[in-house]
């Protein structure tokens, strides 16, 4: 099997209450994926501040045992955004709703250290490494990859694919399911940057740069979840790494059925990352991503046109396919 070198660039923020801990089940899905090579882990903010998701990634890997993976940390701020606003909610919801990540067992001290090399760094070398062959998944803002990009612009046609979770082909989910005061749409229109809307500018580069570049859409994540009995199967492996994802994904899970009405957690940045393993689970049309649109915060900036630049954007996931696989895997001893 030829396996897929990935660099996965991700915003962390498993064990922080109140925070999506799907990054971290992504770094989880690929270590436990036989078609993935995992170069190395790159980290972001948006979610969560780069300095954390560093930690939390490298704490992942500690408990996996796979401290030879190395994980490089990125810029903590965007290009121009301020995202002050961000973080002041964030940290809002951690501390209103921290009760409900009161059984969570201490997290472990993390003693493994994070790459010599900053994110952007690390990215060059590593494409320059493996020329023509590496996939960056980036599961955030795209911050790193666009000062790659700026500071050695020779690596563009050297990278083989982008692959995104973020995008919208029409107005953004949050406008048409809103459940709760919690997700109020003014929240998310303009308090709440993550992924694309994180670091625009950055994003406009990285997608126009000519790489091949998949946007997987929050709409196509929406039926795939982690649910309570997910987590029972995965705390039913018995070792400190899997007690460990279930430990702080129970009350995770538990927020979105009481609070958001939802049957479980989406699965964002898993199933963005499944595309490395089946590309069957999606299905993914050609469509004219438009910068003028997307920088001014129009919608829809993802649509059918025959005018460049051209990005594969997904419509549909097999939610309940994707949702066997996940499973299937993160209950898998590691070997």
């Amino acid at each position: 099997m030829e396996r897929v070198k990935i660099i996965l660039d991700v915003d962390t923020a498993t064990g922080i209450p109140c925070r999506d801990v799907d990054d971290g089940l992504a770094i989880a899905l690929a270590l436990a994926s036989p078609e993935i090579e995992l170069l190395g882990i790159t980290t972001c903010a948006g979610n969560c501040r780069t300095h954390e998701s560093t930690e939390n990634s490298l704490r992942i890997l500690e408990l996996a045992g796979r401290e030879d993976i190395p994980v490089a940390e990125g810029r903590e701020l965007p290009f121009l955004q301020d995202v002050t606003a961000n973080f002041d909610f964030l940290d809002g919801w951690t501390r209103d709703y921290a009760f409900l990540w009161a059984d969570v067992p201490p997290l472990l001290k993390v003693t493994a250290k994070k790459s010599k090399s900053p994110a952007h760094e690390f990215i060059i070398k590593t494409v320059r490494e493996n020329p023509g062959e590496v996939t960056i998944v980036n599961e955030g803002s795209h911050t790193n990859l666009a000062l790659a990009l700026l500071v050695d612009p020779e690596i563009t046609p050297l990278i083989k694919e982008v692959i995104h979770m973020g995008g919208d082909t029409g107005q953004p989910w949050w406008t048409k399911s809103i459940t709760s005061e919690i997700d109020d749409p003014d929240i998310w229109q303009y308090i709440i940057k993550m992924n694309q809307t994180y670091d625009p500018e950055a994003t406009a580069i990285v997608a126009t740069s000519g790489i091949p570049f998949t946007f997987v859409t929050s709409q196509s994540c929406m039926s795939s979840l982690l649910r309570m009995e997910h987590v029972d199967a995965i705390k039913g492996v018995g070792t400190p790494y899997h007690d460990f994802l279930a430990d702080t994904a129970r009350p995770w899970v538990q927020w979105q059925l009481s609070y958001r009405g939802r049957e479980g957690a989406v699965m964002w940045d898993p199933l963005t990352l499944a595309m490395c393993i089946d590309r069957t689970l999606f299905n993914c049309v050609s469509m004219r991503f438009d910068t003028e649109r997307f920088l001014g915060g129009d919608h829809p900036y993802l649509y059918p046109n025959v005018d460049t630049p051209q990005v594969q954007v997904t419509m549909t996931a097999d939610g309940d396919r994707y949702e066997k696989l996940m499973i299937e895997r993160l209950t898998r001893p590691l070997s």
